[in-house]
């Protein structure tokens, strides 16, 4: 079943400690591209999530956004970091002997360095990593599941769609293979027309060569093969509504070929009715393009 590439998924995962949102948001791209937007102290895991969410996802744009909040008690225990503090007064020093001021040092001085204060938590309790990917990803797993089946319900409507729209194309080719093997006579009759405007009244008409010009136009105008590969490539993209996996890039390539073989006819055949059918088919080869580009 086919899938679009719109869609949102959230997970969330909560401990006695922690709190995890995972919001992820898909559009349509032409190759898979991911957007993540995380908590600094995370960024060593981001190769991770890129890992989990390209085994979920084939294409489109994935924007994610991670929210962490600490359920622990909020009240903070801090202490000086002694050794930052003799090295910031080192650092201040020099730079007081080097100006030639004669400005002693002040508390406000030391202020403007926040690394000075240590929070408790921050030396007690840093997060391991093994022990957090294990939570947050139960987090992201559920953000995929919702976005796979949002993914799923917007490609069933599209398929639905889709198949209305090739049902258009086959009623129109199915005009024109019944039109086209009328054309050799079609053009059995012009060109005795055009002869006849061409040579006085009773000047006698070589039916032989009539017959070799007419074997010749029908030739060149024959759209059979056309046909036969504009009916394969129908056959062939709707297959892909009724299969799995990413099809949207094949369905591109298919739309393609089929518009090659629509202009090829039209301009064959040279028949008004033809030529109309064709029409209504190249219009709705361009409805069905929209959509696809919206099909993982």
């Amino acid at each position: 079943m086919i899938k679009s590439m719109t869609a949102y998924g959230r997970g969330e995962v909560e401990t006695p400690l922690q709190k995890w949102v995972v919001e992820l948001k898909s559009v349509n791209h032409r190759f898979l591209e991911l957007a993540l937007n995380l908590p600094r102290r995370f960024w060593a895991l981001e190769d991770r999530f890129r890992k989990l969410i390209k085994s979920r996802v084939a294409r489109g744009r994935v924007d994610m956004q991670l929210s962490w909040e600490n359920l622990e008690d909020k009240s903070v225990a801090l202490r000086l970091d002694m050794g930052v503090v003799a090295g910031v007064r080192g650092v201040l020093e020099q730079l007081r002997l080097a100006g030639n001021t004669p400005e002693s040092l002040k508390l406000e001085h030391f202020l403007h360095f926040s690394d000075l204060l240590v929070a408790k938590e921050q030396v007690n309790q840093d997060l391991e990593l093994e022990a957090t990917w294990e939570t947050v990803a139960q987090a992201v797993n559920q953000a995929l599941d919702l976005l796979e089946e949002m993914r799923l319900t917007e490609g069933a409507a599209l398929a639905a769609d889709l198949a209305g729209r090739l049902e258009d194309i086959r009623r129109e080719v199915s005009r024109i293979v019944e039109q086209a093997p009328r054309l050799p006579q079609l053009w059995r009759e012009k060109v005795a027309t055009r002869l006849a405007e061409l040579f006085p009244e009773g000047s006698p008409v070589d039916e032989t060569r009539l017959a070799q010009e007419v074997a010749l136009m029908a030739e060149r105008r024959d759209v059979a093969e056309e046909l036969a590969r504009l009916e394969s490539h129908l056959a062939q993209f709707q297959q892909t509504l009724e299969g799995e996996g990413p099809v949207g890039r094949k369905q591109e390539f298919l739309l393609q070929e089929m518009l090659r073989e629509a202009n090829t006819i039209g301009s064959k055949s040279g028949d008004l009715g033809i030529s109309q059918a064709v029409l209504e088919i190249k219009g709705s080869l361009e409805r069905l393009r929209e959509q696809v580009q919206n099909i993982e």
